[in-house]
């Protein structure tokens, strides 16, 4: 956190910079060195930005698929303990749905989920104080007049998206039933010559994946396209009132630009937060799943004292 932390105080920099030279250029005022030396310090700050930001994802993202390894072999574990009755209730696609698509569902959330927590978090925040100590209160708080209609939005898409993720992954489930079985039963199938019969019903189930999947894609579109809409009203709203400040003199040029810059900055954390509550969505909805089969009892529970396999190498 730390080192996002810093990061965050790094994208800080430039805007200032940009300002800065600006007001130095239309105050005439500027020299090469000064030119220079600012331009040293962009340089400088985007490299240290960069590597940052590498070291950051690097351990999220390692994170993530070792908790994605650990739910797998839990899940794993869990079905060992089981008795026939239990794979007679979950079918085996439908348990290969469970342990591939729902877990990967959930390290999305792990990783890509925290990293957009983080962004839109911390960055937002010391971006938009940055915004209010440095330029201008009453400019920040008219670009951010917009920003509860985010709010709003993404919670009524994630309710949404919730629903609808569910039903496909139900789907995804049912789909690798089908392809188990007719593999697994492909001999009696041209037996009794039912191989059209079989491939029609294979072609319905994966047309219901599709269409659940395709439905998904639809709300999962809205998010970008609001959020950009939002981010467009507040660059119209400070352009406006940012040029009405200038022109009482209550700000420069500089200063203006810079805060554009910092809306720039705000962009990312915005989209972040659109993406988070999608993400959560879907893996609230695939965390519903798997839990639902780790809730299940235990039907075979070994006695005390009862052989390992440890016991059994030594017969090897």
């Amino acid at each position: 956190m730390s080192i996002l932390f810093m990061i965050s105080l790094l994208q800080l920099i430039p805007p200032q910079i940009i300002g800065i030279t600006i007001d130095a250029i239309t105050q005439q005022v500027i020299t090469s060195k000064k030119l220079f030396n600012w331009m040293l310090i962009l340089v400088v700050t985007g490299i240290f930005t960069y590597l940052g930001r590498y070291v950051w994802r690097n351990m999220i993202f390692g994170s993530d698929n070792r908790l994605q390894r650990t739910l797998r072999l839990r899940l794993f574990e869990h079905f060992t303990k089981m008795s026939p009755f239990f794979f007679q209730r979950y079918r085996t696609g439908d348990l290969m749905a469970h342990a591939t698509n729902d877990i990967n569902a959930i390290q999305q959330v792990a990783g890509a989920g925290v990293l957009q927590l983080a962004d839109s978090v911390l960055t937002g925040s010391t971006v938009i104080i940055t915004m209010a100590i440095t330029i201008d209160w009453r400019l920040t708080l008219i670009a951010l007049l917009p920003m509860p209609f985010m709010a709003l939005g993404s919670s009524m898409l994630g309710r949404r998206m919730h629903a609808r993720f569910h039903k496909a992954q139900e789907s995804f489930s049912r789909l690798n039933d089908k392809t188990q079985e007719s593999i697994s039963g492909i001999k009696v199938t041209r037996t009794f010559g039912q191989e059209k019969e079989d491939v029609q019903d294979f072609s319905n189930q994966a047309e219901v994946v599709v269409k659940n999947n395709v439905s998904v894609a639809k709300v999962d579109a809205l998010f970008e396209p609001m959020i950009s809409v939002i981010v467009g009203i507040s660059f119209v709203l400070s352009i406006i009132f940012g040029s009405k400040f200038v022109v009482d003199g209550s700000l420069t040029i500089g200063q203006v630009i810079a805060f554009t810059n910092y809306l720039f900055l705000l962009i990312w954390p915005m989209l972040a937060f659109g993406f988070l509550y999608n993400v959560i969505q879907r893996g609230s909805a695939s965390y519903d799943r798997v839990m639902h089969l780790l809730n299940e009892k235990e039907d075979i529970i070994e006695e005390e004292g009862a052989i390992t396999t440890k016991l059994l190498e030594r017969f090897k």
